[in-house]
């Protein structure tokens, strides 16, 4: 039974945080734009990105209280677990009446903003932003105390950078 339990409880927190995450994305509404300008010298060349860090911050804050509030709505829960599930065999998990147990859900959260460039071509760069959180939910019910530590990347936003082509392109190899 605590398998089945440690499951659900997965299962119902990674839920909630997804939609913290994705309502709280969906609400701020940014853009690429929003949060990074790409500053260019007056020949035409990429110079630098300056990042928006209030709104980044405003990101992290947001996101984090999210989170905190969609389990919170799910701290006091009650699944329905089969009663094969008590045997331990795995053909009859799922089977029989079902029985009603309480569980309660907690978590503490942790986000970042990471900024990361990946070579896309011979002359482009994508600029990707991402939110990282890292959550750790601690699920109790009559039998059974555990936690899961999770860690999954959101892409906020990101944009591909496009430099100048190159007059020539090849690789000097040395024979010895």
């Amino acid at each position: 039974m605590p398998e089945f339990i440690r499951t659900q409880s997965e299962l119902m927190s990674s839920t909630a945080i997804n939609d913290a995450v994705q309502n709280t994305l969906d609400e701020l509404n940014y853009s690429y734009d929003d949060i990074a300008v790409i500053n260019y010298s007056n020949s035409g060349r990429v110079q630098s990105i300056q990042t928006n860090t209030i709104k980044l911050d405003k990101i992290k804050i947001a996101v984090t209280k999210s989170a905190q509030e969609e389990i919170a709505k799910i701290y006091d829960c009650e699944v329905d677990i089969p009663l094969g599930a008590f045997t331990d065999i795995a053909f009859l998990s799922n089977a029989g009446p079902k029985l009603n147990v309480n569980m309660s859900i907690t978590g503490s959260f942790n986000s970042e903003i990471v900024s990361t460039f990946e070579h896309a071509g011979l002359n482009q760069t994508v600029h990707h932003i991402k939110l990282i959180l890292t959550s750790k939910v601690i699920t109790t019910s009559l039998d059974y105390n555990g936690s899961i530590t999770y860690t999954t990347d959101y892409e906020i936003a990101q944009t591909v950078i496009v430099g100048e082509i190159p007059s020539s392109y090849g690789s000097l190899y040395q024979l010895q």
